[in-house]
């Protein structure tokens, strides 16, 4: 069962009803206790202001935390960011969870701190923040937005965040296709999931993302226990095949969820948005032919990471974020090593400055147009 409430400001009041709506039409609180240790885990991907659309909105984080203190639980704050090099206090001062910590008494939990405990899972070892696998109660706050590599991020990549440190970025390099990162993504889902999900769609972001894209109007909350769902629906209602973006698949194929058919809508029924800017990236393609034919396309058909230099301010973020060590230190900006870059995007996920654009090959344009046309 999905709640869903068209909500078209970040009027802290509206937000409240509008929450407390979502999360009264599923009674999502109703395994609490008095006493219990509550995580809220919103999307605090890097410092970057609420209007920037690139972090969960703190209306959203206050009005959830608010709801929860009426009912005397613990609640905390918790993430960790894309970059194991970012500024925390920063990050907490940007998102603007410092002022709700301050304003509500509420913990923050930099999971770069808190320690982690190893989980195995099939050939995999994944370190897991201790406050996620400690805490009672888990609240996921991911927003809506596209993602270069994974097409959606959302509820299931928004619990990529437990796992602390530069292990998400070496995570990337090891498994650099959409489906081996994504098979990566619904394991850490899995070790995680939380108890219920609360979906910050009011502003999202569409294009480049995660945070390259461009801020979009949506107009809605979205609230439900089952995390799988919430990803299956929101696609939908923006114009994509649910199961074109990989996590989806590989969650279903596992007996995750339980399907489009099944899912069960409560409140308000949001208008269908068919003009919604997804992201295009060659490994969604070539993922599905031979590896022999795609390697050698590869050669001739590509997309790739580049710097634009009117915008680089050569801060030295994705120097320090690039998993196979593409980038190096140059003088008026960073320097890409081709023959190491897996396209993998941290670079431009992180980068503060959207100084990162998609150079594409001659062939790539061309296809691209053809494709347009049909």
């Amino acid at each position: 069962m999905i709640a869903v409430k068209k909500c078209t400001s970040y009027n802290p009041p509206k937000v409240q009803w509008a929450v407390k709506e979502c999360i009264n039409n599923i009674n999502g609180f109703k395994d609490l206790e008095k006493g219990d240790q509550v995580l809220l885990k919103p999307n605090l991907l890097m410092s970057a202001s609420p209007d920037k659309g690139i972090t969960t909105h703190p209306t959203i984080v206050e009005a959830t935390a608010r709801i929860l203190i009426e009912k005397n639980v613990e609640v905390m704050i918790g993430d960790s960011p894309g970059s194991p090099y970012t500024n925390l206090k920063n990050l907490w001062e940007k998102t603007g969870m410092k002022t709700i910590s301050k304003k509500l008494g509420i913990k923050l939990l930099n999971f770069e701190s808190t320690g982690s405990y190893i989980k195995k899972f099939k050939s995999e070892e994944y370190p897991i923040a201790k406050p996620i696998l400690e805490c009672d109660f888990i609240v996921n706050l991911p927003k809506i937005k596209t993602h270069n590599l994974t097409i959606l991020t959302c509820a299931i990549k928004n619990m990529y965040g437990a796992i602390p440190g530069a292990r998400k970025t070496d995570y990337h390099r090891r498994y650099p296709s959409p489906s081996e990162f994504s098979e990566r993504i619904v394991d850490i889902y899995e070790l995680t999931q939380p108890n219920l999900t609360i979906v910050d769609g009011i502003i999202g972001m569409e294009g480049n993302g995660p945070t390259g894209g461009n801020p979009r109007k949506l107009g809605i909350i979205l609230a439900s226990e089952d995390t799988v769902a919430l990803d299956l629906y929101i696609p939908q209602i923006l114009g994509m095949d649910p199961y074109m973006i990989p996590s989806n698949r590989i969650a279903i194929e596992r007996g995750l969820g339980k399907g489009l058919a099944n899912i069960q809508i409560v409140g308000d029924e949001p208008p269908l948005i068919e003009d919604f800017k997804w992201p295009s990236n060659i490994y969604h393609a070539l993922e599905f032919l031979p590896s022999s034919l795609a390697k050698t396309l590869l050669r001739f058909w590509w997309s790739r990471p580049a710097i634009d230099d009117r915008h680089c301010k050569n801060c030295g973020v994705c120097v320090e974020a690039c998993p196979t060590g593409a980038l190096k230190n140059g003088i008026s900006s960073p320097v890409f090593n081709y023959e190491k870059c897996v396209n993998c995007l941290c670079c431009m996920e992180l980068c503060p400055h959207h100084a990162f654009y998609h150079e594409k090959s001659f062939l790539y344009k061309l296809t691209s147009r053809l494709s347009n046309k049909g």
